[in-house]
């Protein structure tokens, strides 16, 4: 929202200076326009893009998931064979007797345990996946709220420089009607008062908008000086969309879906551990050979054995996974609960914070152009002084900036509308 207020002052003597120098600002103005429309304008989406696609931002995610399959994979794997060799000497008589024996053996899962686990891991991998999402999508609003907090302070900072070329036409004006006698001392000194309080505010909007652009140039990973200025959009956002679409999207939120994943997890694990009275079965197959000195004497040797489940049949682990699995999936349908009435309010909010924003930005212009009008027009009717001249300009600036911070508040809540909703674009 930008409101106008330079006007062009009908008095009594000729205004060729003060003329002059209104067309200089203005032409001052137009040509720093033009060179920043020669810079590429950076975008809310490409600063999405830019920032996503950064290495290390890839390399995190994508190492996060590479934990998660390494040990899926290492589920999934059989037991190593074991393979034996003994060799025994004993003194037999005058000759020595020489015992060889050599056993390949194998471990079988005869209860399926290793396909549960298997599974489980399977559900950790999609949890991770899901994790990686969530994470995109966090980190895409980051990004977007520091785009808009950087477009709203270079709203800021425009809004300070017109108020601060306002004053510098009216104290130019001032000082010459000064020494034409027109209007008192006072008046100049009061004008060039408030000149150093714009211009202070001025400096100030400039030194948080850079502050601003520092911080979003980190994220997205490009040169801090390069673009600087060049950002395109609109402070306001657009109308939300409806709550039914936002509602049954919400249970692909990435968030839930991994706490679902991992009660399922749990759940494998569970099924894993209640098949613990069912031993591994270890085959085993070899050759054997006796030598006596006189005769040798080979042999094939075959083995089962097997653990007996008497006394630990992995209770411990079973009751730990069922209680993990009861956890998980009761914090997933509290989650569900709490983010379907946490999405509900802040639909309501957005939408009426960019209600308010839009309204008051409607009436807001109009009212400070009309407060101007009869602030001018009764200052240079004599019938009030230069205060009240410039409290009305000062209000017309106020209810610019009242106007960006609304609107930022509703673009605030627009971003958080769309993390919730387990959006990462715009």
């Amino acid at each position: 929202m930008t409101i106008s207020l330079l006007r062009m002052w009908s008095w009594k003597k000729p205004i060729a200076p003060r003329l002059f120098g209104s067309i200089a600002l203005v032409a001052a103005l137009l040509c720093a326009g033009a060179a920043m429309g020669q810079q590429a304008t950076l975008t809310e989406q490409e600063s999405v893009r830019l920032g996503l696609a950064r290495p290390d931002i890839e390399e995190v995610l994508a190492a996060t998931q590479a934990v998660a399959r390494s040990e899926a994979d290492a589920a999934g794997r059989w037991a190593n064979p074991v393979l034996d060799v003994q060799r025994e000497s004993v003194p037999s008589g005058p000759a020595r007797s020489t015992e060889r024996s050599y056993m390949l053996s194998q471990q079988f899962d005869v209860a399926g345990k290793r396909a549960m686990r298997k599974g489980a891991a399977g559900e950790r991998v999609a949890a991770a996946t899901a994790d990686a999402q969530q994470r995109r999508i966090e980190l895409a609003a980051e990004i977007r709220r520091s785009f808009y907090e950087a477009l709203y302070r270079k709203e800021l900072v425009a809004a300070a420089l017109a108020w601060d070329g306002r004053m510098d036409i009216i104290g130019t004006t001032i000082q010459k009607l000064h020494k034409g006698g027109e209007v008192a001392g006072y008046d100049r000194r009061r004008i060039g008062l408030e000149r150093a309080g714009t211009q202070a505010r001025l400096r100030t909007e400039q030194a948080a908008y850079e502050r601003a652009w520092q911080q979003l140039a980190a994220l997205i990973g490009t040169s801090s000086g390069a673009g600087a200025g060049a950002l395109g959009g609109q402070l306001l956002p657009g109308e939300a969309a409806p709550l039914e679409s936002l509602l049954a999207a919400l249970d692909q939120r990435p968030k839930l879906r991994a706490l679902q994943r991992r009660a399922a997890a749990y759940g494998f694990d569970q099924k894993a551990a209640q098949r613990g009275w069912i031993p591994d079965v270890t085959v085993g197959v070899g050759a054997k050979s006796v030598d006596n000195g006189v005769s040798r004497e080979r042999a094939t040797v075959v083995a089962v054995s097997l653990p007996l489940p008497l006394f630990d049949r992995d209770q411990a682990s079973a009751g730990k996974a069922a209680a993990q699995a009861r956890e998980a999936g009761a914090e997933a349908r509290l989650k569900r609960a709490r983010l379907e009435g946490e999405l509900r309010g802040l639909w309501q909010q957005v939408r009426q914070l960019r209600a308010a924003a839009r309204d008051y930005a409607a009436q807001a212009e109009q009212g400070a152009l009309e407060l101007a009008r009869i602030a001018e027009a009764s200052y240079k009717g004599g019938e009030s002084g230069i205060l009240e001249l410039l409290d009305a300009y000062r209000a017309a600036h106020e209810a610019q900036v009242q106007a960006l911070e609304l609107s930022w508040n509703a673009r605030q809540g627009a971003i958080e509308l769309d993390t919730f909703a387990g959006n990462a674009q715009p």
